[in-house]
C-alpha cells in the first residue's frame, strides 16, 4: 500500500476520532466539570503498514464543543458541535472542509457517552436500537441491541459487554451475522467522579483477509482552569477557502 493511501486513511481516522458512533449508572453530577483536555496518540496498523498520529482533544460539556488539534502526521484543527456541525481546517493552506449531519454530532462521541452517563446503552436508544438479549458470561454482562427492522443499518446488531458496570467491549455485527468491528475499552481513569477509558482499541474487518487496528491512547488529562483555551476559542478565518473533505484527508504536515 502506498504512503499516500495510508496518509489518506489517517485523515479519515482524525474525523473518526471526533465522531465515534463508534459509542451503568445514574447520570453523574457534572456541575464541577466545565472543560477537559487530553493528549492523544493514535496508531493504525493496516496491510502491514503502521502510522502514528498525535494531537490534543478539548471538550466543553456545557455546550458539547469538541475540538481536536492534530499535530502529526497531518496538521488539522477539527471542530465538532452537538448539533452535528463539523469543520476541518488546515492552517497551512487556509482551507476548510464543512460537514453537517447527525452522524457528526459530539453526542455520538465516546467522551459524551461517558460524561453524560449513557454507558448503559452507549447512545443506541437514541438511534432506535432495541435491546433483544442479555446474558451473563462468567460475570461479564453482555447486552445485544438490534436495529429497527424498517431501517437499514450497516450494524444490524451491536453487543455491549460490561465488567463491574463499565463497558469493556462493543461488537458490531452485520445482517449476515458477521462481526465487522470490535471496540475494546481499557485503562479506566476517574474524571470528575466519572470513570472513563483512556485507551480505546478498534479492529475493523473489511473482508475475510483484510482488517485494520487502531489504538487511541489518551493522556495528560487537564480539567477546568488547567485547560488551555487556545483551541476551544479558535476561530477559522473568514477568508478560508471551502473545499471538499476528500482534499483535507490527503493533507499532511
Amino acid at each position: 500500500m502506498s504512503k499516500t493511501k495510508l496518509y489518506k486513511m489517517v485523515g479519515t481516522m482524525t474525523f473518526a476520532i471526533t465522531t465515534l458512533a463508534l459509542l451503568v449508572s445514574a447520570v453523574p453530577d457534572q456541575s464541577n466539570l466545565q472543560k477537559l483536555s487530553l493528549d492523544l496518540t493514535a496508531r493504525t496498523l493496516f496491510q502491514g503498514k503502521s502510522i502514528t498520529a498525535k494531537g490534543s482533544v478539548y471538550y466543553k460539556p456545557t455546550n458539547g464543543l469538541l475540538v481536536t488539534k492534530m499535530f502529526t502526521p497531518i496538521n488539522q484543527i477539527i471542530i465538532a458541535t452537538s448539533t452535528g456541525e463539523l469543520k476541518s481546517y488546515d492552517p497551512q493552506t487556509n482551507k476548510v472542509a464543512l460537514s453537517q449531519g447527525s452522524e457528526f454530532s459530539t453526542k455520538n462521541s465516546f467522551i459524551y457517552s461517558f460524561l453524560s452517563g449513557q454507558t448503559n446503552d452507549m447512545g443506541l436508544s437514541s438511534s432506535d436500537y432495541k435491546i433483544t438479549d442479555t446474558k451473563n458470561d462468567d460475570g461479564v454482562i453482555v447486552n445485544t441491541w438490534t436495529a429497527p427492522v424498517d431501517r437499514p443499518a450497516q450494524a444490524q446488531q451491536i453487543e455491549i459487554a460490561y465488567e463491574n458496570y463499565l463497558p469493556i467491549y462493543l461488537g458490531f455485527i452485520n445482517a449476515e451475522g458477521e462481526i465487522i468491528q470490535k471496540t475494546y475499552y481499557t485503562n479506566y481513569q476517574s474524571v470528575s467522579y466519572i470513570k472513563m477509558p483512556l485507551t480505546i482499541t478498534e479492529i475493523t474487518y473489511y473482508n475475510e483477509a483484510d482488517s485494520s487496528i487502531t489504538q487511541r491512547k489518551y493522556s495528560n488529562m487537564k480539567l477546568n482552569t488547567e485547560v488551555d483555551n487556545t483551541w476551544l476559542d479558535f476561530q477559522i478565518p473568514d477568508d478560508a477557502e471551502v473545499v471538499d473533505a476528500s482534499e483535507m484527508k490527503g493533507q499532511r504536515k
